[in-house]
């Protein structure tokens, strides 16, 4: 008796162990799709797990909770494919949270059936950080126009979601990898022919090189086509509020299509809220643990720049350089017009170009002259702002003849004769001419070159007059 009690014992520990050792044979991992959200945000739990193919993996079923402070949106069916004599799992759960600060998401434990015998398998324990609320109503929204008329189609993703639901389970279990690729395959021709048909029907888009693009697209891409094409796409994302179009219909130019919330406001807005020691904390270990490395390279960065400034240039000598005189506005202008008629752009079709140097010598030259920040005027500003000066009229037609045939040849691709970019040419030097700045004799203030000596306690500067 005493012997077949050892036995069983014996026997028992021996079932443990192996199942234990089974157990850790299971590769199995936990991801958090986002690592912080709002409070009342959703997001996904991701498992994946792989066995050997005549095993099985059992999920739990959650109700409404996960745990005490997470709640349950939805329980997704687990994803089951092959690889290399191994079945795949890929669980998702998508879940929300009410409680601000750090939460745990405690570990989720599977069912490992081998055969008969059902073992247990549990997943590590993940964390979320929920941030305060704030009403979205407060963020501001942008509506987006119709650039062009056409049709409304949006992308297909490659049909997954219809080619899954097409297939039935039972079929999925009993087929090999290969030969369910193959099905896919099959049924994601015919549903490409059945949209082929849809699309050049309703819209009269019949290029197939297209209308594959439109398939293979996300659905959350909108395209507006016609029959020569594919005339734009945008991006109809989660930031989006309401959208105003359907499928297939007509939308004219300028139509609203959707609203969307303002990305960078509601960066601003929803997740720089007030940043505490809790939140601080949560996010140091996370990166310290996976950047340890770069935190150590920084801190002999820092300490090899502190040695170099407090004792290496402590016995460094001083630099001298020279400091050449800024020239007046109107000799820069003219010497850089000067250099334009020479080069003769404009002789070998270079038009737009010629009149974009000319436009931007005499923007700076405004600028340095009469202080006035022409560089990034309209030219209409500009006309305006140099009211206000002592410029006569005579000078001011001469600049807005510059400035409009610029306009006209950089944005209405209007093509200027000879004779026109001649006389921009020749305004460009009479308006330099008769609008610079005259100094008397005695104002005169005799421009030197300055040394200046750096060295680490000052700088001395030293000016050397020329002689006369």
């Amino acid at each position: 008796m005493k012997i077949h009690i050892k036995s069983f014992l014996i026997l028992s520990l021996a079932i443990l162990i192996w199942n234990g050792v089974l157990a850790q044979d299971i590769p199995i991992s936990v991801k958090v799709l986002k690592d912080s959200i709002i409070i009342g945000e959703q997001t996904e739990l991701q498992i994946e797990t792989s066995v050997p193919i005549n095993n099985q993996v059992l999920f739990p079923v959650f109700k409404d909770t996960i745990s005490a402070n997470i709640d349950l949106i939805q329980d997704i069916e687990p994803v089951i494919t092959e690889k290399d004599s191994l079945k795949i799992y890929q669980k998702s759960y998508i879940f929300t949270c009410f409680d601000t600060g750090l939460n745990y998401i405690p570990p989720i434990k599977l069912k490992y059936v081998i055969n008969s015998d059902t073992n247990e398998l549990a997943t590590a324990e993940s964390q979320i950080f929920v941030k305060p609320y704030v009403l979205l109503d407060t963020i501001p929204v942008d509506t987006i126009y119709a650039e062009r008329a056409g049709f409304i189609v949006y992308g297909k993703d490659g049909f997954k979601k219809e080619i899954e639901q097409y297939i039935p389970d039972s079929i999925k279990q009993s087929l090999s990898t290969d030969s369910l690729e193959i099905i896919k395959k099959s049924v994601k021709e015919q549903l490409l022919n059945i949209f082929s048909s849809e699309l050049t029907q309703k819209t009269g888009l019949y290029n197939q090189e297209e209308i594959v693009k439109i398939a293979e697209s996300s659905a959350q891409k909108m395209f507006i086509v016609d029959k020569s094409g594919i005339l734009d796409d945008y991006i109809v994302a989660g930031s989006v509020d309401t959208v105003f179009v359907q499928e297939y219909q007509q939308v004219s130019q300028n139509q609203p299509l959707f609203t969307l919330y303002r990305i960078k406001d509601i960066k601003e807005d929803l997740y720089n809220t007030p940043f505490n020691f809790a939140e601080f904390w949560y996010y140091f270990k996370k990166y310290f643990k996976q950047y340890w490395w770069i935190l150590i390279i920084v801190l002999v960065i820092v300490a090899g720049l502190v040695y170099f400034f407090m004792f290496f240039r402590k016995n460094k000598k001083p630099v001298f350089f020279k400091v050449k005189p800024k020239m007046p506005a109107h000799i820069i202008a003219l010497e850089k017009l000067e250099q334009i008629r020479k080069e003769k752009i404009w002789s070998h079709g270079k038009i737009k170009e010629f009149h974009v140097q000319i436009t931007d010598v005499i923007r700076e030259y405004i600028e340095n002259r009469f202080d006035i920040y022409a560089i990034e005027m309209t030219t209409s500003e500009i006309l305006e702002a140099i009211n206000n000066t002592n410029c006569n009229e005579t000078n001011k037609q001469k600049l807005q003849q510059i400035l409009e045939l610029a306009d006209a040849v950089k944005f209405a691709k209007y093509q200027s004769l000879q004779n026109e970019n001649d006389l921009s040419m020749s305004n460009s030097f009479d308006f330099v001419e008769s609008t610079k700045e005259i100094i008397e004799e005695n104002q005169q203030i005799k421009q030197v070159e300055a040394e200046i000596e750096m060295s680490d306690d000052d700088t001395q500067i030293k000016n050397t007059e020329e002689n006369e």
